[in-house]
């Protein structure tokens, strides 16, 4: 699944990114996908995925959030920004409803 985005993305960029978008499934602003999950999904390794990331962070595309288990680092979530929800097939609708916030 290709999605065609109107911002200037990097090859690699937008594999990631599609591969992002494709494992968003629930509800808008909802994610629980990491670097590992998009590395086993378009098989590019976690440390590149993971300078991809930093790329769309800059970008203000993604954004990063770490996760704790009793103080202990768990995951670090990747979170589609608000203004890019118009790219994911089902979030588009809910972009400018006030009770999304941004992540």
């Amino acid at each position: 699944m290709e999605i065609k985005v109107m911002t200037n993305f990097t090859e690699l960029e937008q594999q990631v990114l599609d591969s992002l978008i494709f494992n968003l499934y629930a509800e808008p602003g909802f994610s629980d996908v990491d670097a590992k999950d998009l590395s086993k999904e378009t098989g590019i390794s976690t440390s590149i995925v993971r300078g991809v990331l930093s790329s769309l962070v800059k970008k203000g595309v993604v954004s990063i959030q770490a996760t704790e288990t009793y103080g202990a680092p768990v995951y670090q979530l990747i979170y589609l920004q608000k203004a890019f929800w118009h790219l994911h097939p089902k979030w588009a609708e809910y972009q400018d409803h006030p009770d999304y916030l941004y992540y």
